[in-house]
């Protein structure tokens, strides 16, 4: 139904205001007073650069406004707001137009500067301030890098064109980094040679042990001292190795220790009968072992680049740079493959050759052979490597050009051949002060807590297959095995196949780069479970099946009696199994070789924390690794020399299994904790111990509270 339209008179809702005006209002201004403005603390401009500020306010003024007013036009409240502003600013005393402000869109705002990443705290070495001294100031344009050094960075050649060389080769040409390759490859094959034949020699005795100690009429213990006392020689040596080669290079060490090594071999030739003339010759080898165990990777490190990484080392997000190998980490690899090999590899050859008439003399024979090769390669083809690289202020950009040529262009002449040989003097650095810092640097790095914990991880597996593998001859040689030198060599095999690949395949980049402190902990694991697996299985297996069966005897009218058997013919190889004890022992062997593999980056970490630049960080490295091989040198004589008389029953096996097994998974618990609780503080007591923190600048303030004098 449609609503009936009013009749009442209506009145228009525009004509209301006209109808009925609004009363007026009274004006009060509620807006307070603001202060004056501080004066500037800037010093006043001249007028003529007043007039000139003007004129290029006034022609940005004019840019802005044929934007503005087009954009304005359409848009009265913020032509209506930018008036407004603009005539209180004006009523201030400020200048329209060089107080201009710019209202325009979020888009239009100045953005916050970025925040800054929190880079975690890290030590104060080269790698450190070169990363955190490239930031430039906005007010100069100056970087901190531009002004601390003008130093030019040099890169490699070849593939490697993009790579900053580390460390950096001076321009002179007989700096080991700037050496041909085929210098490099010659002195590194010299090297190389020389640590497969001390490998070879370490374990000549293992398969001989008992034959030596039958012939010589002497107890096991005297014939396995032929294998104890050089070992224990080769970690003294090589520590001396370490302080002389600091001072006067490492040349005369080689050849003085080659020489040692030759007299040794030689003699061994013709010492059979004679137990004397045998441990004086083992006397010799050992004194020039020590130099080959310490000194070789410090050598590969004075000839090869490194390129720099970031390496992050645990489960927090804190990197640091640790050097990643572009030219040095397959010779590394290759190192460690030569010096594992020969020695686990060498005891299936020497017992095939001491199987003759001629016996074990018939292993040094063949060694002297080729270490009459091996002394030509060293004399004329390895030089001296050790080089200070003394950075010049005003150092001139990189003009020297490196070889790439794998063989050499030789010159035929009289001239050429004297210049060469003038260049493998016997002695040519010497270093150019010498104190008792200096000195002592090699054993403050084998004192270290790395280097302590690392031994004390790695010991046990280390010398507990060097002792039990001693043993062998004195297990399987006598009743009721009989094997012979061959087969006794044979039981090595394991050993050779399952460590030679661990050790090639740990040393790769792919683990080094990784390595982050759970992978530590799990390496640590891993390694420790197969070390007493080995351990345990092989003295648990070998004495458990060499215990007396006992047989139930038919005549007797109890069921239980029982006689146990009296002849040993029963036992043997019908009960053992040759290749399940090899096994046995290759997974010890494995298991040594899996916790070895934490020792390189380990110390490259810590290494990498404390150093203040790379040649301190390389130095040490080598050191803390030559000082590792001299404290398990010693322990692992120490063990060749106890372990038979304690196994020398089968019960004692067993319990030196037992024993030993035990104590690895206790020493690396332990070692574990300390990883991951205090690894910080470890590597903060290296630098201390090793004396790269210079504690005497650190002075005692006093209190504001004390009140003493």
């Amino acid at each position: 139904m449609a609503r009936p339209e009013s009749t009442e008179s209506t009145i228009e809702i525009s004509e209301v205001e006209k109808s009925f005006p609004a009363p007026p209002r009274t004006i009060v201004n509620n807006r307070k007073t603001l202060p004056p403005l501080p004066l500037s603390p800037l010093p006043e401009a001249s007028e003529s650069n007043k007039q000139d500020v003007e004129k290029d306010v006034e022609k940005e003024a004019g840019r802005e406004s044929n934007t503005e007013e087009a954009k304005d036009a359409t848009n009265p409240r913020i032509t209506f707001t930018s008036s407004a502003l603009k005539s209180l600013l004006t009523s201030w005393g400020g200048d329209e137009k060089a107080m201009r402000l710019s209202l325009g869109g979020p888009g239009m705002e100045e953005k916050p500067p970025r925040p800054i990443s929190k880079d975690p705290p890290r030590p104060n070495t080269a790698a450190t301030t070169a990363t955190t001294m490239t930031v430039a100031t906005m007010a100069t344009g100056v970087s901190y890098a531009s002004t601390a050094s003008q130093r030019t960075i040099k890169y490699g050649t070849g593939r490697y064109a993009k790579v900053e060389l580390s460390p950096q080769p001076s321009e002179d040409p007989e700096d080991p980094l700037n050496w041909p390759l085929w210098k490099k490859h010659l002195n590194l094959l010299a090297l190389l040679v020389m640590v497969a034949l001390v490998g070879v020699m370490k374990t000549a005795y293992i398969s001989v042990n008992s034959a030596i100690a039958i012939g010589e009429d002497v107890s096991y213990t005297a014939a396995v001292a032929l294998t104890a006392v050089p070992l224990m020689l080769s970690a003294v040596t090589g520590l001396a190795s370490l302080i002389i080669a600091r001072i006067w290079g490492k040349r005369p060490v080689y050849l003085v220790s080659t020489a040692l090594i030759f007299i040794g071999m030689v003699w061994n030739t013709h010492v059979r009968g004679n137990l004397a003339e045998n441990m004086a010759a083992r006397v010799f080898q050992g004194l020039g072992w020590g130099a080959f165990d310490a000194l070789v990777l410090g050598s590969i490190q004075d000839t090869y680049f490194v390129s720099n990484v970031l390496f992050k080392h645990s489960s927090e997000d804190v990197n640091l740079p640790l050097p990643q190998e572009h030219e040095r980490e397959s010779k590394i690899m290759i190192h460690y493959a030569v010096s594992t090999g020969t020695m686990l590899g060498s005891p299936l050859l020497g017992g095939v050759a001491s199987a003759g008439p001629r016996g074990f003399e018939l292993q040094f024979e063949i060694m002297s052979a080729f270490l009459s090769v091996s002394i030509l390669l060293l004399v004329f083809g390895a030089p001296e490597t050790t080089y200070d690289r003394a950075v010049s202020p005003d150092a001139q950009p990189p003009t020297l050009e490196r070889s790439q040529a794998l063989w050499p262009n030789v010159t035929y002449t009289k001239e050429a051949a004297i210049e060469y040989l003038l260049k493998m003097m016997p002695w040519s650095y010497k270093a150019d002060e010498i104190d008792m810092s200096l000195i002592l640097q090699a054993p403050r790095a084998m004192l270290a807590p790395t280097t302590g914990l690392l031994f004390t991880v790695t010991l046990l597996p280390y010398a507990g297959f060097w002792g039990l593998a001693s043993s062998l001859s004195l297990l399987f040689s006598p009743l009721p095995f009989m094997l012979a030198s061959a087969d006794l060599g044979a039981l090595m095999t394991a050993p050779f196949l399952l460590g030679t690949p661990i050790v090639m395949a740990l040393a790769l980049p792919l683990f080094h780069r990784r390595f982050t402190q759970t992978i530590h902990l799990a390496t640590l694991a891993a390694g420790t479970v197969l070390a007493s697996i080995g351990m345990l299985g092989f003295g648990l297996y070998v004495a458990g099946s060499m215990e007396m069966p006992i047989h139930s005897s038919s005549s007797s009218s109890s069921p239980s009696a029982a006689t146990p058997l009296t002849t040993p013919w029963d036992l043997g190889l019908d009960r053992v199994s040759l290749p399940v004890a090899s096994f046995l022992l290759g997974l010890l062997a494995a298991g040594s070789l899996v916790l070895d593999a934490t020792v390189r980056p380990a110390v490259q970490r810590s290494t990498a924390f404390t150093s203040a630049s790379l040649a301190v960080g390389l130095r040490n490295t080598a050191d803390m690794h030559a000082g590792l091989a001299c404290l398990r040198g010693l322990a692992a004589g120490a063990l060749v020399l106890a372990l038979p008389d304690a196994v020398f029953a089968w019960d004692g096996l067993r319990t030196a299994a037992l024993g030993m097994g035990a104590a690895q998974v206790a020493a690396a618990a332990a070692a574990g904790g300390v990883y991951w609780y205090w690894d910080e503080n470890v590597r903060r007591l290296d630098g201390r111990v090793m004396g790269l923190i210079d504690l005497s600048i650190l002075k005692r303030t006093a209190s504001f509270f004390d009140e003493s004098d």
